[in-house]
């Protein structure tokens, strides 16, 4: 009795152990089945294995500089800005990674936060003249001209070497009429950098507001040889171009701008200007539908939008815009033209508003006092509205 009690637990022992040897295999092979879907496993029978991930060493303040730089260069400012922005979070206290992502905000029509941007660069270093110009262009592209000159004056003073600096004095001497010293300084800041882009551009800028746009083009084609892939300039040479009469040659440019940034709200709305121009009121309307899309608060796209449903004879779309135009640019602190006061006017007659497109008027000659042709429509609008 003893011995078969013993041979039994034995007997039952082994099937034990077998039990539990099977759910081990089964436990085993179903990790492996896991694992392998994972990615992490292991072939039996093979010495190939799938790397475990590894952890990315975190990139220094260069490297993001490098490849702000980099993208800086390809015409990829959003991008350019992302990195500077990455490197100050680990340099913070270092001013020129503010004031280099504040010039690029300028690029992209942003001054306003381009100006806080270097002000905080400031803060950071009062001696930096880099920030002070940066300053000065955010300043100049809002119009505040007085302002953007003692600025850029201040930094040439700082560091009479910065070619950057004497390149955003130009600008501002340009803006403030004085062509012939901003010439002189574009060519000094050249003198100082034979690769500044922004001093080549700036000399082209001072010829396009003098009204030569044959030269301006020519020095603008000048910066893009430099760095072809400058949206801002491309923007300037379709501009002129639409001036000159050759809005189809102005598309061309409009378009490499999207192919390099294709959310580029300006270029789009200054393609569906060229488009208007050239009689292509579909791919006008397509342009500037994008262009609101990409920047609901953009003046100038409802502003073209308005000429364009007027011209289509969609005269209630036409005020609509020319409204929202009017709306936008007081929240942006813009001004909408003459000619758009001008239109709006006409769009109310035609929907019988008279009294609204006299207001309309009214407000066409009080911003262009000594324009014939504006006082010569206004005075063929009040006929026709009995006045």
């Amino acid at each position: 009795m003893y011995i078969g009690s013993r041979k039994r637990r034995n007997r039952g022992n082994g099937i034990a152990w077998f039990v539990l040897f099977l759910i081990g295999a089964i436990l085993l092979g179903g990790y492996a089945i896991v694992q392998e879907r994972l990615g992490r496993g292991v072939r039996l029978g093979s010495a190939d294995t799938t790397p475990l991930p590894t952890v990315t060493p975190t990139r220094a303040v260069e490297d993001f500089v490098a490849l702000a730089q980099q993208a800086y260069q390809q015409g990829d400012y959003r991008s350019a800005i992302s990195f500077y922005e990455q490197a100050a979070r680990r340099r913070p206290n270092d001013a020129r990674l503010y004031a280099e992502p504040a010039r690029l905000m300028v690029f992209l029509g942003q001054p306003p936060k381009a100006e806080k941007r270097a002000r905080k660069a400031l803060e950071i270093d009062p001696s930096s003249a880099l920030a002070r110009a940066v300053l000065c262009m955010a300043l100049d592209w809002q119009g505040r001209v007085a302002e953007a000159l003692a600025e850029c004056r201040a930094a040439v003073e700082m560091d009479p070497n910065s070619s950057i600096a004497r390149a955003y004095l130009s600008e501002a001497l340009t803006d403030s009429g004085n062509f012939g010293s901003a010439r002189d300084e574009a060519r000094r800041a050249l003198d100082l950098d034979p690769q500044n882009a922004d001093a080549m551009r700036n000399l082209g800028y001072s010829y396009e507001i003098a009204g030569d746009y044959g030269q301006a083009i020519y020095y603008y084609e000048e910066a893009l040889k430099l760095n072809p892939k400058m949206p801002h300039v491309l923007i300037a040479i379709g501009r002129a171009y639409t001036i000159l009469g050759q809005p189809p040659k102005s598309v061309l440019y409009y378009k490499r701008v999207i192919e390099i940034d294709p959310q580029h709200a300006e270029a789009y709305d200054r393609m569906g200007g060229a488009y208007i121009a050239i009689g292509e009121y579909d791919l006008a309307r397509e342009a500037l539908n994008k262009a609101i899309e990409l920047d609901p608060l953009r003046p100038s796209a409802f502003a073209r939008r308005g000429l364009l449903n007027f011209q289509q004879r969609r005269y209630e779309g036409s005020v609509d815009d020319y409204v929202r135009a009017i709306t936008t640019s007081q929240i942006v602190s813009a001004t909408i033209t003459a000619a758009d006061y001008l239109y709006l006017g006409f769009a109310y007659q035609w929907t019988d508003r008279c009294d609204e497109a006299i207001q309309a008027w009214n407000q066409a000659i009080a911003q262009a006092p000594g324009d014939e042709g504006i006082a010569q429509n206004v005075a063929v609008g009040l006929r026709r509205c009995g006045r």
